[in-house]
């Protein structure tokens, strides 16, 4: 008996690991960003919890030991103590961390206010599965419409606009796993560098276009929605 219920489980096991390998190449991109849609309708962040973590985070971002340094956050990994619903920024906060990397690079604000905010924001709309699998990116484009950013939205880094500055890429991190899970960048361009990925495993300079930097990571990336801000 013990026997038979060790090849149920790693049968399932089996299950899980061909479908996590199913998913990214045969489910459309936009199924995806319809289910993170609906796991942010469905979940709901309360006024209180949200007003909770802003303190705790506005408290972690400004102390003496903050992972928040000048410039682009680069350092998700490191944001462990800041709180996103029912996870932190170091698991989840990709979304959000490339939004106020958008803003930045516009020139629209920095500093912990601001990155407070924008989590408070996005708890309230777009934090899909109370967070645990990061935000919306139909969100993502929400708010920036309504701080006036108009963005071009595509699936593919074949349509990229040459004249694109900055730019959100939300992607499977290997299309053949998802269980490598899912990553959101964000691209600026720097007239003498190229474009630049931020918050990633791939921080160097030296893209001339955006699909090459999409597409430069060395690894098996697989894009889900790319704004443009035009």
């Amino acid at each position: 008996m013990a026997e038979n219920n060790g090849n149920r489980s790693e049968n399932k096991d089996n299950l899980i690991h061909r479908l996590a390998g199913w998913i990214p190449t045969h489910v459309s991109v936009k199924v995806i960003i319809a289910v993170y849609w609906l796991m942010d309708k469905l979940m709901f962040i309360g006024k209180k919890r949200r007003r909770e973590h802003r303190e705790n985070n506005l408290a972690v971002l400004t102390g003496a030991d903050s992972p928040m340094k000048d410039g682009f956050i680069e350092n998700q990994h490191s944001w462990d103590r800041v709180l996103l619903g029912k996870t932190t920024m170091a698991e989840a906060g990709c979304e959000i961390m490339a939004v106020y990397n958008a803003l930045l690079a516009l020139g629209l604000g920095k500093g912990p206010e601001l990155i407070s905010e924008l989590i408070e924001r996005f708890e309230k709309h777009g934090a899909a599965l109370h967070g645990r699998i990061g935000t919306s990116p139909l969100e993502l484009r929400s708010y920036l419409k309504k701080r006036g950013i108009k963005t071009k939205w595509s699936h593919d880094a074949d349509r990229t606009d040459p004249e694109t500055k900055v730019a959100i890429v939300m992607l499977y991190n290997n299309r053949d796993d998802l269980f490598d899970m899912i990553h959101t960048i964000t691209y600026t361009k720097d007239e003498t560098a190229g474009f630049v990925p931020h918050n990633t495993w791939h921080n160097k300079p030296g893209y001339p276009t955006l699909k090459e930097a999409i597409e430069g990571s060395g690894l098996k990336t697989k894009v889900i929605c790319i704004m443009e801000i035009i």
